[in-house]
């Protein structure tokens, strides 16, 4: 029996039950679609001319993913940023959100302090699992939505991905029909049963490519709506599998990456490209990833191609995010690590704390 394929095994190394968060993330976005009409818009935030998300880690992760899926649709500028201080250029025709699963991120807290003791009257809207975050916006009175999730910030993407597009639809930045929620909950639902824990190795994609990818350095290639999945699944290998991992955009990645494999010469046989592709591609990025990877053929350089499901650019984000996610949890399993605590993250937290 393939270990992936080993349920009682499983349960031994994933101790705090990862597996069963990540299985009910199409739930997540059903729920937060259930619960739209809590998402209240104060009528003046229709009026913007620029929107600033801000977040970090998975939050941020989630900006980047609903920018660039909403790339063709978005009506007015959109920027998504992690930092502690606000950008000079924002002023009361911009709209902030704030991100933070957890309402304790300190980044966030610092950024949304200095939103609120700026003169400019900006306009805020906050969504949060809780914390301080959902304590100030509730003292301020300051719009905001708040979900009950469980688990790690990385585990909730979900709720978080599904509040700000139901968001964004209702000020009007962007054009996003009720039907495709519905389409992406039910493509979210179906894929998440071809790759979860129950689907053997031999029909499971996630865990095929999780073997590809063992005692190997994963370095994922997206472009235009995939780049922000592509940093999401190294995010996820590094939090989940505990694994060295990169991340590359194309076509930046045509103009500098490609001519960095002959050395060192060790990594050769260490190195595994993952190319997130899509038929929504512009035509001369799928040419120039055609011909890297003749390039990486012709060098015997380990790689694989992902198509991603969907016939949109909204689908084909939350189906390669499930991927990804599925696939450095089965990762840490060979890795035989438990995937959910993120021991150096919480060192770094405390000391930050102290300081």
């Amino acid at each position: 029996m393939s270990v992936l394929d080993d349920l009682e095994k499983i349960k031994e190394i994933d101790r705090e039950n990862l597996a069963d968060l990540m299985i009910k993330l199409p739930e997540q976005l059903e729920r937060v679609w259930q619960e739209r009409e809590k998402i209240k818009i104060p009528p003046d935030y229709k009026k913007v001319k620029n929107l600033l998300i801000c977040g970090m880690g998975c939050d941020r992760v989630t900006g980047e993913l609903v920018k660039e899926m909403l790339e063709e649709r978005s009506l007015l500028p959109i920027e998504v940023m992690g930092d502690y201080r606000l950008p000079n250029y924002v002023n009361k025709e911009t709209l902030v959100v704030v991100l933070s699963y957890s309402g304790k991120t300190p980044e966030v807290l610092s950024f949304l302090r200095e939103v609120i003791k700026s003169k400019n009257k900006i306009k805020i809207f906050a969504i949060s699992g809780g914390g301080n975050l959902s304590q100030i916006a509730k003292a301020k009175k300051i719009p905001f939505y708040e979900f009950k999730g469980k688990g790690p910030s990385r585990a909730n993407i979900g709720y978080l991905l599904f509040a700000l597009l139901i968001f964004l639809k209702n000020i009007n930045f962007a054009k996003i029909e009720d039907k495709e929620f519905i389409f992406l909950i039910k493509v979210a639902k179906e894929f998440n049963q071809l790759i979860e824990l129950k689907n053997k190795t031999e029909k499971n994609v996630a865990k095929y490519l999780a073997y590809q990818i063992f005692d190997r350095l994963p370095l994922i290639i997206g472009a235009e709506h995939l780049w922000s999945v592509a940093q999401r699944w190294k995010k996820e290998f590094n939090e989940n599998a505990k694994t060295f991992s990169i991340a590359e955009e194309a076509p930046e990645f045509f103009h500098n990456t490609v001519v960095g494999i002959d050395f060192p010469w060790r990594l050769r046989d260490e190195i595994f490209f993952l190319f997130l592709e899509s038929n929504l591609y512009q035509k001369e990025i799928k040419t120039a990833l055609a011909v890297f990877k003749d390039i990486l053929k012709r060098e015997k350089i380990n790689f694989e191609t992902i198509p991603l499901l969907g016939k949109n650019k909204l689908a084909e984000a939350i189906t390669g995010v499930l991927l990804g996610d599925w696939v450095s949890f089965y990762l840490a399993m060979l890795n035989k690590i438990d995937p959910t605590p993120v021991e150096n993250i919480e060192l770094i937290k405390s000391r930050l704390k102290s300081s």
